[in-house]
């Protein structure tokens, strides 16, 4: 650390990124942190270091790949629902493959224009948009050719049950979706397929319709357990965290309201004891993952589970505004616990 001296000048800072970096070693270098000679290793170190290789920022180009997203989904879903009858199968078929197509179309363009993060992040919005037409293109298939359908359980003769038909779609667009995300490791693609799991779940529920409630809540478990495994799979590595925190937040959480809802049947009270154990498990993975996702996922569903059985069980004997208040404690609990928790995980992580 003897040797201060400033570090050899350079070539000038192309872009404000490696101005700062040079600012850095400097006060770095000015504080006696390091010498001149570390100071110039780390400014070869970074030059031989491409920009795209770094993390970035948000950028213009991917807002506007996100805006284009909810524009499009919102313009195709209004067409869709306002002219389904005048369309006709073919018509449906036809705007919901176009839109497909666009979306892998965006994302492959998107992906050969630059190889930044941002680049990625906005490929990904348009294979959000692919996966989730490529899901409503498969079940809207499966509907018009009555592949999986069967009369309707309540009596309406001209309204078939199509749940067979969505379970089969949305199956095929999960997979679809999870290939996605495993080429292009995003919390959007993320949340997409997390969506499409347990819509396969609930449309299977709804198909089978004589599963007792316990089958039911398995068909979610099973769901979860396919989102656990892909969570330690397909998003493992650093820049991938994000999707694999949003894997691991779906995990437990939908599982935990199915339980919840479930327990209103007179012979699944039991579910309700159920659903707080997903709690505390969600916090034992949290602990044992060194995972955000799990850790938030456990808060939110405790504070469900508190809500739900005060308002359940003790509404009329404690009355309303003292359950409120006792839910209040157990959110700033919540909170306080993963404002200590959730440090140590990023740091884990």
């Amino acid at each position: 650390m003897g040797n201060n001296e400033p570090p050899p000048e350079g070539p000038a800072p192309t872009n404000p990124e490696e101005e700062r970096l040079r600012n850095r070693i400097a006060a770095w270098q000015a504080a006696g942190i390091i010498d001149a000679a570390t100071a110039a290793r780390i400014e070869a170190f970074e030059a031989g270091h491409p920009v795209t290789d770094r993390p970035t920022g948000i950028s213009v180009s991917e807002v506007i790949a996100y805006i284009g997203t909810v524009v499009l989904l919102v313009g195709v879903g209004f067409l869709y629902g306002t002219q389904y009858a005048n369309l006709g199968s073919a018509g449906r078929l036809v705007i919901l493959g176009l839109v497909t197509a666009a979306g892998l179309a965006a994302g492959e363009l998107l992906r050969r224009v630059g190889a930044t993060g941002a680049a990625r992040r906005a490929r990904a919005a348009g294979w959000t948009v692919a996966a989730v037409a490529a899901a409503v293109w498969f079940s809207q298939a499966f509907v018009d050719a009555n592949v999986l359908t069967q009369a309707s359980r309540y009596g309406y003769q001209d309204e078939p049950d199509t749940s067979g038909s969505i379970m089969l779609g949305a199956a095929i667009g999960f997979v679809i979706a999870a290939v996605l995300l495993w080429r292009a490791g995003a919390a959007l693609l993320a949340v997409v397929t997390a969506a499409l799991a347990y819509t396969t779940a609930g449309a299977f529920d709804n198909y089978a319709r004589t599963l007792p409630t316990a089958g039911v809540l398995v068909t979610w478990l099973v769901a979860a357990v396919i989102l656990a495994i892909l969570s330690e799979t397909i998003t493992r590595g650093h820049e991938r965290r994000w999707a694999r925190e949003v894997l691991r937040f779906a995990v437990l959480l939908p599982p935990t309201i199915s339980a919840l809802s479930l327990s209103f049947n007179a012979d699944s009270n039991y579910l309700e004891y159920l659903a707080i154990v997903f709690a505390l498990v969600a916090f034992g993975l949290a602990r044992a993952r060194g995972s955000a996702g799990y850790a938030i996922a456990g808060g939110v569903a405790l504070f469900i589970v508190v809500n739900e059985v005060g308002f359940r069980h003790f509404a009329q004997s404690l009355g309303f505004p003292v359950v409120l208040i006792v839910s209040g404690i157990t959110l700033f609990a919540v909170a306080g616990g993963l404002v200590r928790l959730l440090p140590r995980l990023r740091r884990r992580g």
